[in-house]
């Protein structure tokens, strides 16, 4: 009933907003793809509207807002990821885990529509097309402002749990999160009420999550998630270059037929088209359980052009006919930009938001006033473990012991050319330690072209 609701209001909207919609009065003709943060405010309120009361900007950029009638209006938005992947992998690796081919193709490709419907009422609509079959990503409706009572938001979006899970692939430092955000929730169909307040942020919300790709279709695995999240910042000056975060989630998971899955959609591909991070050499386990409990613990400091961050999860998974199953994950990342650039801070959502390029190689419209230069230049590294190993863990369906520790060490060359295109490089190096057939190594070589408006 949920689904239904939240697809038929955005379809609604949609389409009474293409019929009738029109540019807002003064509005400036641009170029289709500008390529640059509009310099009138901070890029973090130009990309996530839901943070403030939204004030419209009486000379918008691209993507230019159409006004349909007083205080209902319509945007387009999307990304596009495109993706190059090269894997050198240990004979013992490959004879465990099969041989694993290079990918090249389309990670993401997101196309949709956010706009407001009324006062403080605002939707969004976005769905990924990547895999060549229409996937809902964003897809909700929301209602009020976070910096006074809340914002209340229905539909498909993500839990709110993890840093790294909760920063927008747009603006992440790699080309995939960690292995240890599988134990991240991810996106999932619910209602959920979120608030900013002065130096922190909370978040509450009733999901539930299905078996398919975008979580609609109900099977083996479902579960009802109940997740909250508090963050604390209080140090947050100059857009995020003077900064330090906590925070801490904790999500409850309520099996609807008894049964819940690790790693329900288990990647068969380099390149993973699944809404969120996943590893090649975790497998698909299933116990019968009445419940799992994650927890999260995150912490990120930034000065200047230096930024790290670092996360932990825990799992506990409460058999019916065994003991309580423990895994773990965490990991601890660095990045400096060479530019003396900064990524900023999305204080509403408690993640890390956009990078406004103060010399870009590519310049729109919206930075015209700025110097031309050869862009952002960002050097990363990340080293992550993830341990599924423990002696409650259910045979294999063939009677085999399951379970897996993968420590995994990840490093990068980010180049931003303009606010919205960037060019990705990293290397990771996976050491998985399977419990049957012991440790093996894999290289992965790769390369993104990123997009965004």
């Amino acid at each position: 009933m949920v689904r239904c609701i939240c697809l038929g209001c955005a379809l609604i909207i949609a389409v009474s907003a293409l019929h009738s919609a029109r540019p807002l009065a003064g509005a400036e003709a641009e170029p289709l793809f500008a390529t640059d943060l509009p310099t009138a405010a901070a890029p973090d309120e130009q990309l996530i509207p839901s943070m403030t009361a939204r004030p419209k900007d009486p000379k918008p950029r691209w993507p230019r807002t159409y006004e349909c009638a007083p205080d209902y209006t319509l945007r387009f938005r999307g990304r596009l990821d495109a993706d190059a992947l090269w894997v050198e992998q240990s004979a013992a690796n490959e004879a465990f885990f099969g041989d694993v081919q290079d990918a090249v193709g389309l990670r993401r490709a997101w196309v949709g529509i956010d706009g407001e419907w009324g006062g403080d009422r605002r939707y969004q609509f976005e769905m990924d097309l990547a895999s060549g079959i229409p996937e809902p990503r964003d897809v909700f409706i929301a209602d009020g402002i976070r910096r006074e009572s809340g914002e209340y938001r229905l539909g498909h979006f993500r839990e709110p749990f993890s840093l790294e899970g909760g920063t927008s692939a747009r603006f992440m430092p790699f080309i995939e999160r960690s292995a240890s955000n599988l134990l991240d929730p991810a996106r999932n169909w619910g209602l959920g009420w979120f608030r900013e307040f002065e130096d922190s942020s909370l978040a509450l919300g009733a999901f539930q999550d299905g078996t398919g790709p975008a979580g609609i279709i109900a099977g083996v695995g479902s579960t009802c998630d109940f997740t909250g999240r508090y963050t604390y910042c209080p140090i947050n000056e100059d857009h995020g270059r003077d900064l330090l975060h906590f925070g801490i989630a904790l999500s409850e998971l309520v099996p609807e037929d008894g049964t819940i899955v690790i790693n329900k959609q288990p990647q068969s591909s380099l390149l993973d088209f699944g809404d969120n991070s996943t590893s090649y050499f975790v497998p698909r386990i299933v116990y019968e359980a009445d419940f799992q409990q994650l927890l999260n613990v995150q912490v990120l400091r930034a000065r200047g052009a230096f930024w790290a961050q670092a996360e932990w999860y825990g799992s506990w998974i409460d058999q019916t006919a065994g003991g309580v199953v423990y895994y773990n994950g965490c990991y601890v990342s660095v990045g400096y930009f060479l530019t003396g650039d900064n990524r900023s801070y999305d204080k509403g959502n408690g993640t890390l938001g956009a990078i406004r390029v103060n010399r870009p190689w590519l310049r729109g419209a919206a930075a015209r006033n700025r110097p031309y230069g050869y862009g952002a230049w960002e050097v990363t590294a990340r080293l992550a473990y993830l341990d599924f190993v423990d002696g409650d863990t259910p045979l294999g369906p063939i009677g085999q012991p399951q379970g897996l520790r993968l420590p995994q060490m990840t490093y990068g060359v980010n180049w931003y050319l303009s606010d919205r295109v960037r060019l990705m490089f990293n290397y990771q190096y996976d050491m998985p330690d399977e419990i049957n057939s012991g440790s093996s190594t894999a290289s992965t070589f790769a390369t993104r072209l990123g997009i965004f408006w």
